[in-house]
């Protein structure tokens, strides 16, 4: 009894774990393999800075509904096209991620970078302030990076 209600909150804690984890971070690698290879392979991409590649990878990614309706895969999507400058398009995706999860860590940072990089600095603002109450990383990453804009 006790193993079972064990094993049943350490799955609910990691199911609510998932979608709430920046592009960076996320799941663990473990995790993401069993669940959904290809999108392990990409994720490896990414952080190889292989973005052309990765955004391959995503988009047939995205043809599966439950992959499209995933915030991490859609804000790793995101940040892929935003390292290849395709603002418009990321900014598509890290809206569709926070249309799912509003709270996104990542998404909401990284979206506050690309409202930077394209010249709108009180859209960034907007996406600390979602971030404000979250106690992680990603506000004091944006934080800075909205200071250094000024």
């Amino acid at each position: 009894m006790i193993k079972t209600l064990f094993f049943s909150l350490l799955i609910i804690f990691s199911i609510n774990n998932l979608n709430v984890q920046a592009a960076d971070t996320g799941p663990p690698a473990q995790i993401i393999q069993k669940i959904n290879p290809t999108y392990a392979e990409a994720k490896i991409l990414v952080k190889s800075k292989k973005f052309d590649k990765a955004v391959v990878m995503f988009e047939e990614l995205l043809k599966d509904s439950k992959n499209s309706s995933n915030p991490d895969i859609l804000n790793d999507y995101a940040y892929s096209l935003r390292n290849l400058k395709q603002y418009d398009k990321a900014e598509k995706f890290y809206l569709a991620a926070l249309k799912i999860n509003p709270k996104h860590a990542g998404a909401n940072e990284y979206l506050g970078e690309l409202y930077l990089q394209t010249k709108r600095p009180e859209e960034a603002k907007k996406r600390l302030e979602v971030l404000k109450t979250c106690n992680c990383e990603e506000y004091k990453e944006l934080k800075e990076k909205i200071e250094k804009y000024k």
